[in-house]
């Protein structure tokens, strides 16, 4: 879960650099501004660095997505990588 929150934050921190101290609770959109579109990139930029295929995230999921720990939660639930 430590690698999960690590590629987490250094993507949200690509896109939202004000966010300076990322938490769970944080939302994607009213904490840190982040448009559709921008979750849509991170979600495939991190699927991409976390070995997750992206054609297994199921509608459910995507609505799930509004805090920093939702996020952190869907790639631990679907992250095909073996934890240390």
């Amino acid at each position: 879960m430590q690698e999960i929150e690590s590629q987490v934050f250094c993507s949200l921190n690509r896109v939202a650099p004000k966010a300076s101290h990322l938490t769970a609770q944080m939302s994607l959109k009213d904490h840190l501004g982040l448009s559709s579109l921008t979750v849509i990139s991170v979600l495939t930029s991190l699927c991409d660095e976390l070995g997750v295929d992206i054609l297994k995230l199921t509608d459910a999921d995507l609505a799930r997505l509004d805090t920093v720990g939702d996020l952190m939660n869907l790639f631990a639930k679907h992250s095909q990588k073996v934890p240390a």
